[in-house]
């Protein structure tokens, strides 16, 4: 039975069509609940909110696990609830016992294909043939249009920074919620931002024949670890300050050390440079 075009109950005679042949066209978020279990209860609402709220960008089909015993063991649930969400037959993310809103937002994230990502898609194609105007209007119109697409919201405020936009970029970052700000990428963005006023009127030129007349003019190379950070240039800020740690790990309060450390958190421990440069530092430790 379907109680909206998205919202569906769930037991083996339809399990097939609903949730493995629409998963090929849209994501599926299969929950499997019971009437005795009291997370559930809680779960339920917030799951129907999210559908409702993205009205047919992904179907909820909800399975009664007293009742549908066999789908259950077959979907290797152990526990209620279980939501397990389903993209081309596989399931690609899952979770069980209760989640917050927040959690079963950032789940679906990457799986939903909105109006905004097709009008970015629009504006990475003007930008690969170089109409950077165009693109970066367009950009703009994907990032005002939905604020809660992380995607576009970053893809919009990184093409801005690269193109010296600094206030536009900030705009859109003043926009979003604190929630989405707790976003990794966005906090790498904001720090961005926040370094870019820090280094406002800095010559990166005379920062760098400072150093080759003196390599050991640490303030050269911590300003100028500043200013590449502001401009996006991770691995050459990276390697300012590995060599600021290098020559002096007492030069401004062991600046180097805690700058390599500052731009960790502004990556994520999933950036391959973090991992890089955390192993050149144990090797200098060592």
């Amino acid at each position: 039975m379907s109680e909206k075009a998205y919202i569906f109950d769930v037991d083996e005679s339809n399990f097939t069509q609903v949730v493995v042949e629409n998963s090929n066209k849209l994501p599926v978020l299969v929950d499997f609940w019971a009437d005795w279990c009291e997370p559930c209860k809680t779960m339920i609402p917030i799951l129907h909110k999210l559908a409702e709220e993205f009205a047919g960008q992904f179907i909820l089909a909800k399975v009664n696990a007293d009742q549908q015993q066999n789908l259950t063991q077959q979907n290797a649930v152990k526990s209620l609830p279980t939501v397990k969400l389903i993209v081309n037959g596989e399931v690609v993310d899952e979770f069980t016992g209760g989640q917050t809103e927040a959690h079963i937002r950032a789940m679906l994230e990457p799986y939903l294909v909105r109006e905004s990502d097709k009008i970015m898609a629009a504006a990475v194609a003007e930008y690969e043939q170089g109409h950077m105007d165009a693109a970066i209007t367009l950009m703009k119109q994907a990032a005002e249009s939905d604020l809660n697409n992380v995607r576009v919201q970053i893809m919009a405020m990184r093409v801005l920074l690269e193109n010296n936009r600094k206030e536009e970029a900030a705009i859109i970052f003043g926009r979003l919620s604190e929630e989405v700000q707790k976003n990794p990428d966005i906090i790498a963005i904001q720090s961005q931002l926040e370094m870019i006023d820090k280094v406002a009127g800095v010559d990166l030129s005379a920062l760098q024949v400072r150093i080759t007349q003196d390599e050991n003019d640490l303030e050269a190379r911590e300003q100028l670890s500043a200013v590449l950070i502001s401009q996006a240039m991770f691995e050459p800020a990276l390697e300012q300050l590995l060599e600021i740690m290098k020559r002096d790990r007492t030069y401004n309060d062991d600046a180097g050390r805690k700058g390599l450390l500052n731009i960790f958190e502004m990556l994520g421990n999933d950036n391959p440079l973090v991992s890089t440069y955390r192993r050149r530092i144990a090797t200098l430790m060592n």
